[in-house]
Formats: C-alpha cells, sequence, structure tokens
C-alpha cells in the first residue's frame, strides 16, 4: 500500500489554490501543522495489534476528513482533503465510482465541513462509492 506524505499533502493545498483561488500563506499554509503531523501518523495506526484503520477506503475517509475537519490549512481544506483522498486512492489502484457526479461530490464534501457528517459517516460513504480500477 502507498501513502501520502507530508509534502504531497501540502503540495496538494498549494496546487488546489493555484487553480481555484485562495490565500496561501508561505513557506507551507499551515494553520495546525500538528493535525497533518497527526493524521500522517494516525493512518498507520494500530490499537492492540489491529490497524484502526484497516481498509484502502478507511484510510481515504481519515485523510478526507481530517485534512477538512482538523483545519490544517489557513485556506482550501476540502479541497486538498477531497485531492488528497481522491490521489491515495489512484495510487493504491481504487477510484471514485463513475455514479457519483460533482454535484454529490460537492454535497458530500460540504456535508463533511459543516459537521454534518461524522468519521464514521465519512467511512462508510467512501466504502459505498469506492471503484477497483
Amino acid at each position: 500500500m502507498h501513502y501520502l506524505t507530508k509534502k504531497l499533502i501540502v503540495q496538494f493545498n498549494k496546487e488546489t489554490i493555484n487553480a481555484h483561488g485562495g490565500n496561501f500563506n508561505p513557506p507551507y499554509n499551515f494553520l495546525h501543522e500538528e493535525n497533518l503531523d497527526y493524521l500522517i501518523e494516525a493512518i498507520h495506526s494500530e490499537l492492540f495489534g489491529q490497524q484502526m484503520y484497516p481498509t484502502i477506503t478507511d484510510k481515504a475517509a481519515v485523510y478526507c476528513y481530517n485534512i477538512i475537519c482538523n483545519h490544517i490549512f489557513s485556506d482550501g481544506n476540502k479541497r486538498t482533503g477531497l485531492l488528497a483522498s481522491l490521489n491515495f486512492l489512484n495510487i493504491n489502484g481504487y477510484d471514485i465510482s463513475q455514479e457519483v457526479n460533482n454535484d454529490m461530490m460537492t454535497i458530500f464534501i460540504l456535508a463533511v465541513a459543516s459537521g454534518e457528517v461524522s468519521l464514521d459517516e465519512c467511512r462508510n460513504w467512501f466504502a459505498e462509492n469506492t471503484v477497483i480500477i
């Protein structure tokens, strides 16, 4: 399994702001850098010898949810959370189902950001909407 690095997630944030607008505070646009460090560790975490996030879709959800809800960056968290989760899926041979259109994706990401979606619900959404490529 391939994982995202801190450097790559920062790059995703910079790319989304360059492409779609927003504020980027050099050099890395961090609001809460420690939350990104936590995410990088948490994605690998175990409890009593069992992975906390055992599946690809669990891990994609954790990337998405934590980047969005833990306000890692000063701007672009929703776009970065989505981009990180999609890239994580892609580098591991998965993608979001073609049945999920942009409007559905936008509604889901906004629900995550507004606190309407818990981490468990986010995990379920990714499990239901992820396909092997």
